[in-house]
């Protein structure tokens, strides 16, 4: 697909109208093509302040009181002649208001003083008006729709539908759910018993915090826009779906469904993939990646060797129950361990998943970035070299 073609597509791919074909060859270009890129998350931004501007707009109900009476107590105009404010029925007919020739230029004057000063308190109240929709209007807020009973945005209840806007929380009880839109980027379902806050809603940047609770995310846009902050690990779309659950101490399990995710702390940092999980400890971060189907006591050993000191007994149960789909296990503990596991771990991951014949074991354990991303290549373990931070 070239350029060309991208850009008469974009509305349709955007709005998730075209074929799956046309969807692959599209996602396909825009991860070689920075400037389509652009393009699209661009227009989806544009999407998603177009969809923040209020339905209606109302002025507040004391804006002419204000404007009137900064102008002070001003004649009013009736036709084609000039009538006091404040006149009554008694008052001299239209006839004996005329003012004496010599008056007249004064009235004249002042009659078109007058129409200056509407046409300011015109341009004011236009102006007023235009500043305070301007106001609403540039508040970044996300779209939040109730599911199931009644969910609060701060201590307001959502009846069905409102708006979640930066610095504000949402919060469900035992018995509410909604869904909320990550600008036009995704979605985010909130479980009962959790407790969210909006970061971020930029055009690159759309950042969660869920203290406590579990969510859905689904994600559509290219990787790294958005975020979900807990107290254990940030976690960072990658492109993907996934369910993220945080307990009240902060710890926290992931579960990707489809695509990648990055968990970060502290310089420490574990890459997910579709069919894995990983737990998170307040004041450590991401422990090792494992797949879903992993032998509990695969995991258990895991567990504690990750966040309970454990040493060479639990890695070598880990070893020893290793499968060949356990090398993002296996790949990740080979980066982490000191130097003398490093080889106890490559000799494992060799022999469930031997390496290309250009990578050689000397090579690896030395850290070598040819080799490490020929094999990583090999493993399907995605093209980012993430391994290069721990060598």
């Amino acid at each position: 697909m070239t350029c060309n073609e991208v850009q008469l597509l974009l509305n349709e791919f955007v709005d998730g109208d075209l074929t799956i074909d046309q969807q692959h060859q599209m996602e396909d270009h825009l991860k070689g093509c920075s400037r389509c890129e652009r393009e699209v998350i661009a227009y989806r931004s544009l999407l998603a302040k177009s969809a923040a501007l209020p339905k209606t707009v109302a002025p507040p109900i004391d804006l002419w009181t204000g404007i009137e009476s900064r102008l002070g107590r001003q004649d009013v105009i009736a036709g084609n002649f000039v009538q006091e404010a404040g006149t009554t029925k008694d008052e001299p007919s239209l006839t004996e208001r005329i003012p004496p020739r010599n008056d007249r230029r004064e009235s004249s004057q002042r009659l078109k003083w007058m129409k200056w000063s509407f046409a300011a308190a015109a341009v004011l109240v236009i102006g007023i008006g235009s500043f305070w929709l301007a106001s609403q209007s540039s508040k970044p807020s996300w779209q939040v729709a109730r599911l199931d009973g009644t969910p609060t945005i701060g201590a307001d209840p959502l009846a069905s539908a409102g708006r979640l806007r930066v610095g504000e929380s949402l919060e469900t009880d035992a018995i509410s759910r909604a869904r909320l839109d990550v600008g036009v980027i995704g979605q985010v379902e909130i479980e009962p018993n959790s407790r969210l806050r909006l970061l971020q809603a930029e055009t690159t940047d759309h950042r969660l915090a869920l203290d406590r609770g579990t969510i859905h995310a689904k994600i559509w846009a290219p990787p790294r826009l958005f975020f979900v902050v807990t107290p254990s690990a940030t976690a960072i779309d990658l492109g993907c779906e996934y369910t993220l659950a945080v307990d009240e101490k902060g710890a926290s399990v992931l579960q990707v469904t489809s695509g990648w995710v990055a968990l970060e702390f502290a310089g420490r940092e574990s890459i997910v993939p579709a069919g894995a999980m990983c737990v998170t400890r307040a004041g450590y971060g991401p422990g090792t990646p494992y797949l879903e189907d992993a032998t509990e006591r695969f995991r258990a050993a895991l567990e504690r060797f990750d966040f309970e000191s454990g040493g060479s007994e639990e890695l070598g149960t880990v070893l020893s129950e290793a499968r060949n789909m356990d090398s993002i296990t296996l790949w990740h503990l080979m980066m982490r361990v000191g130097s003398a596991d490093r080889a106890r771990v490559y000799d494992r991951l060799a022999a469930v998943v031997p390496p290309p014949k250009s990578v050689t074991r000397d090579g690896v354990l030395k850290g070598d970035p040819g080799m490490l991303e020929a094999w990583q290549k090999h493993l399907n373990l995605g093209g980012k070299r993430w391994w290069q931070f721990w060598f």
